[in-house]
């Protein structure tokens, strides 16, 4: 816990393989194919297949625990009592909670729970119809920062290309380690501008479906990163 924890602090750019569908689920993956794994619990359910894949996976890569919110982004359309089940269920097998700012208080005793046994908790926040301006953000930030996240995790749409000076905005001067990205068409560029900045957490998918708009496969963004951070 401790590597993780200085790496994350270092601001060294760290790529998530987020597993959101059930093809992703069939291989054991390691530091070639990304740092750390996400289970999208919310599209993957609490079936034997993803309990037999945590078995395996998580002797090799960290396990960050995801139960999104319909609202930002969530399948199934799964109710907070449903969430809070899948992420009680699978949460001794985690290294990392990631929950929504809007549920920091109806899930509060998971959030709590998480600090309780160490783990890394992330507050994201989630926009996919447009782009916050930079006061919003720095807002978004604070109240983060001051529930007691571990690392600020902002994804939102670009809809254009000066949509983009945001990111470089919001990690010049960020309260706690930020993963930041954009969603729709200049996402693919965002997501390695974002890295090359100083993202700390900078998201791919596994198997064969993204799990947000945008996304990279994980072991090319993985590859992409190395490049463009290579001296």
């Amino acid at each position: 816990m401790e590597t993780l924890t200085t790496l994350l602090r270092s601001r060294q750019p760290l790529v998530v393989g987020s597993a959101g569908d059930h093809k992703a689920l069939g291989h054991v993956y390691c530091a070639e194919d990304c740092d750390l794994v996400e289970l999208r619990l919310d599209r993957l359910g609490n079936g034997q297949e993803v309990h037999n894949f945590v078995e395996r996976q998580r002797s090799s890569l960290p396990l960050l625990m995801t139960a999104r919110h319909p609202d930002e982004g969530g399948m199934n359309q799964l109710s907070k009592a449903q969430r809070a089940e899948l992420l009680t269920e699978f949460l001794p097998a985690g290294r990392l909670l990631d929950l929504e700012l809007q549920s920091l208080k109806e899930l509060g005793e998971i959030w709590e729970s998480a600090a309780d046994t160490g783990m890394i908790r992330i507050a994201s926040w989630h926009n996919f119809d447009g782009c916050p301006s930079r006061e919003q953000l720095r807002d978004i930030l604070e109240e983060m920062a001051a529930a007691g996240a571990d690392i600020a995790k902002c994804a939102f749409a670009l809809a254009e290309p000066a949509d983009l000076q945001r990111i470089a905005e919001a990690l010049e001067d960020t309260p706690l380690p930020l993963s930041i990205m954009g969603m729709g068409s200049l996402a693919p560029s965002s997501r390695l501008l974002a890295a090359d900045l100083g993202s700390a957490l900078n998201y791919g998918y596994l198997g064969k479906d993204a799990t947000a708009p945008g996304q990279w496969p994980a072991k090319l963004l993985r590859e992409a990163i190395s490049c463009s951070t290579s001296p």
